[in-house]
């Protein structure tokens, strides 16, 4: 009997100790270290190719970029995302949050060929704004926001943010993307660090950032060691990468 009550405050303690090690980040248990937040622009080249790395797309730009202002005189972050592909513009994506919290207050999206869907976050919904003109986000419902969610949208931004310290940290971040039915947590997880090859003459101390989407699909994201700056990222799904680099 005592062994079997020995055994069982072992797992017991064992669990605990698991489940301590996995931080949840969320627009407000103030998890992110928001005074490494930067205004600017960071330009990255991104494209795909085949599971042996030998056949690559012609690549798109991605041009992120962020600024402190003010929405109905409010201070929030603005982050614009300008997506360029074959020589035009394939989407403009822009998310107001409040600059405490990170929370979004606004969405807006262009994207060529499919209009204009736009967004706004209040009373726990995310709702199809209803002052822009041919507003396809008003074909769908409004959505609950059951948790203080991120923007997915800005996930490059967000990483930097995270009080990295050692390999083995996990984190549930609270990511949302307007295209979801529900929020929900994902779960990063610090899986080692590298010295990155930015050339052949130069090399970057990089934490290893992963998410599992599922058992056959994941992404790697290298942070530089001192401002966790995304230089690179490796997504693998469906037999093949796409590979986002960071161009200075």
């Amino acid at each position: 009997m005592k062994r079997k009550l020995l055994s069982a405050l072992l797992l017991l303690v064992l669990s605990i100790s698991v489940n301590a090690q996995v931080d949840t980040v969320n627009a407000i248990n103030n998890k992110l270290l928001l005074q490494n937040l930067k205004e600017g622009t960071h330009t990255y080249l991104v494209y795909m190719t085949d599971s042996l790395m030998a056949k690559r797309s012609i690549g798109d730009i991605w041009k992120r970029t962020t600024k402190f202002t003010t929405f109905h005189q409010q201070p929030v972050v603005e982050f614009k995302w300008e997506w360029l592909h074959a020589d035009s513009t394939f989407a403009t994506i822009i998310n107001i949050c409040d600059r405490k919290t990170l929370a979004p207050i606004y969405h807006y999206a262009n994207y060529k060929g499919r209009g204009v869907f736009a967004h706004d976050f209040r009373d726990g919904f995310m709702i199809p704004t209803d002052t822009i003109k041919n507003n396809m986000a008003t074909k769908k419902t409004k959505v609950a926001l059951t948790i203080p969610i991120i923007s997915w949208e800005q996930d490059l931004e967000t990483y930097a943010l995270l009080p990295i310290k050692k390999v083995g940290q996990k984190f549930d971040i609270s990511f949302f993307d307007p295209n979801e039915v529900k929020p929900s947590y994902h779960t990063y997880e610090v899986v080692g660090k590298e010295d990155l090859a930015i050339n052949s003459e130069m090399k970057v101390k990089c934490w290893l950032l992963k998410i599992k989407y599922t058992p056959d699909s994941y992404a790697t994201f290298w942070l530089t060691e001192k401002n966790k700056e995304v230089v690179k990222m490796q997504e693998y799904f469906k037999g093949k990468y796409r590979v986002k680099v960071l161009q200075y």
